[in-house]
């Protein structure tokens, strides 16, 4: 795996429910992160700069994505147990992540530390994104 550790699926899941979807085929953990971390690379693209993060060999680990990435994973890998039936627990738990990625991607939630996306340059790359209101509630002209 690029950016997770197992302990890191262990923290969420007991390692049983994990060893026990995956044992049929070795490769499900590895192709479920790069499908969760191409996921992420999407949402938050736009305010990191993605490719230096998830960097194979080096990644800039980030507790916030660790936590993200490996609810993620789980759900993934949970649903592949043969009733197909994922507990409670693993849908909030995947559902706060989505939650927290689309915070992320808004700017509500800033990760600190990471590196922000930069032109050729060197320079930071400015959001041209404009803000303001329109409303006229007194209805003046």
């Amino acid at each position: 795996m690029i950016y997770l550790e197992k302990e890191d699926l262990i923290t969420d899941a007991f390692e049983r429910f994990i060893d026990e979807s995956t044992k049929d085929d070795e490769t499900v953990l590895d192709n479920a992160e790069k499908r969760a971390i191409d996921f992420v690379k999407t949402m938050i693209g736009s305010r990191y700069n993605v490719n230096l993060i998830f960097t194979e060999g080096a990644p800039i680990i980030n507790e916030m994505l660790v936590q993200i990435i490996s609810r993620i994973v789980l759900y993934r890998v949970i649903k592949r147990n043969a009733a197909r039936k994922v507990p409670t627990e693993y849908k909030e738990d995947y559902d706060e992540a989505i939650k927290w990625l689309n915070d992320i991607s808004t700017g509500k939630i800033p990760l600190d530390g990471l590196p922000t996306p930069v032109d050729d340059n060197g320079d930071p790359i400015k959001s041209n994104t404009l803000w303001g209101n329109n409303s006229n509630s007194n209805f003046y002209i």
